[in-house]
């Protein structure tokens, strides 16, 4: 078994052996050192997202479970009277997401594209779930009512990202210059 916690460990001390590295290396350069802080932030994020979406890796007998039908599970939930915090924390799971993703790269300023890229990033999630469930055995299921909450959780997340923007225009702070960030 794969465990968790020992994925975290290793991967979060190489993201600080990396970290040490690149801050030596570009000491004397000019790059910002807020946004680089913000990328190793994204970094270890999304060492977090494959820890709590992919992991454990257990051999267990195989199981697989698929879920095509849009919201089957939420409007089950909803007819019984509970709502399960899974929804809400699959929400949560890529609302980050949505804000380092036009933040840290330029190109991604654009909704469609960061819902392109999350919608890429939660079917993935997804299908390697489905995958792992077919070869090795998963707890996990392949759910599209996460690739539809996950998704939402990044429009929510680049809608912060908008009006956190905007706070910071009206305000005029300089830390927008950091990220290359302009109207």
């Amino acid at each position: 078994m794969i465990d968790q916690q020992l994925f975290h460990g290793y991967a979060t001390l190489i993201l600080i052996i990396y970290v040490i590295y690149d801050l030596i290396r570009n000491r004397k350069k000019e790059h910002s050192l807020l946004r680089r802080f913000v990328f190793y932030s994204f970094i270890y994020y999304m060492i977090n997202v494959i820890k709590l979406t992919l992991l454990p890796i257990m051999f267990i007998p195989f199981t697989v479970s698929v879920q095509l039908v849009p919201f089957y599970f939420v409007i089950d939930s909803l007819n019984s009277g509970y709502i399960a915090t899974a929804y809400l924390q699959n929400i949560i799971l890529l609302l980050p997401l949505g804000v380092y993703l036009p933040l840290l790269f330029q190109r991604l300023r654009n909704l469609k594209l960061t819902i392109f890229v999350a919608f890429l990033t939660s079917t993935s999630i997804e299908t390697i779930q489905l995958i792992k469930g077919l070869t090795i055995g998963s707890h996990r299921t392949f759910n599209v009512d996460d690739i539809i909450l996950n998704t939402s959780g990044a429009i929510l997340g680049y809608f912060i990202f908008k009006i956190i923007f905007v706070i910071l225009k009206k305000f005029n702070l300089s830390i927008l210059d950091k990220f290359d960030v302009r109207t």
